[in-house]
């Protein structure tokens, strides 16, 4: 009994109807192709020839002029030229000499003129000069009052003292003091402070006392009856470490 060879696969995969790289290429058919250039081709040459027409043909216009009957106006002549000057006349007497004029005669013994009294004038004398204008001197500025002897109705206590002491005075167990100078107000608190003197110096001693000054309080002076502002007053401050 023989043997049935196996059978050759066909070109067509039917179990995988997409390519397989490895079969055998399909010829291609290349008219289509060649069709499609031609087309191309002949697209180009038509567009060229309605272009190269379009450019190339002149278009004419025509234009009409209407006509405009127009009538020449002739100058006016011009006037005649003046006539000429009529000549001088011929042998005409010579003019009659001029004679000259006689001598003016003076009578003698003309008396002079009087002479003219004219009184000279004087000049108007210059006012004499106005006294000078001394002015009174102006009244010295008051002084402002100063206060020795405040009357304080509040200042800060032991607390505030160790509040406001300077940090590094304390750290350095430094002791100090300062003097500031306040105006008082009518109100009896303190402004426009400065720092008068302050031991040691570099310790902001003087710093910490301006701080101080906003918790000072005394009586204002009064004027008729009603307290006025404006006095200065000397407030020294001793800081003292506070004691363990």
């Amino acid at each position: 009994m023989t043997e049935t060879p196996p059978a050759r696969p066909s070109a067509v995969d039917i179990a995988h109807p997409s390519h397989n790289p490895f079969d055998v290429p399909r010829p291609r058919n290349t008219n289509g192709i060649w069709i499609g250039i031609a087309v191309a081709v002949a697209l180009h040459g038509i567009i060229g020839f309605y272009l190269w027409q379009w450019k190339f043909k002149a278009h004419y216009q025509e234009y009409s002029d209407e006509k405009t009957n127009a009538q020449l106006i002739k100058p006016p002549p011009p006037p005649p030229p003046p006539p000429p000057p009529p000549p001088p006349p011929k042998n005409l007497p010579p003019p009659p000499p001029v004679q000259p004029r006689p001598p003016a005669v003076l009578a003698p013994n003309i008396p002079a003129p009087p002479p003219l009294l004219i009184r000279p004038v004087e000049a108007p004398r210059p006012a004499p000069p106005a006294p000078p204008v001394v002015a009174s001197p102006a009244p010295p500025p008051p002084r402002p009052s100063v206060i020795s002897q405040p009357d304080w109705i509040s200042r800060p206590d032991s607390d505030a003292m160790t509040q406001y002491y300077p940090e590094r005075a304390s750290r350095m167990g430094v002791s100090g003091r300062a003097t500031i100078t306040c105006t008082v107000t009518e109100r009896g608190s303190m402004s426009d402070c400065e720092v008068s003197s302050e031991e040691p110096a570099g310790q902001d001693f003087g710093t910490a006392a301006l701080k101080l000054s906003r918790m000072f309080r005394m009586r204002p002076l009064t004027r008729d009856g009603q307290p006025v502002g404006g006095a200065k007053v000397t407030v020294p401050l001793v800081f003292v470490l506070p004691k363990d």
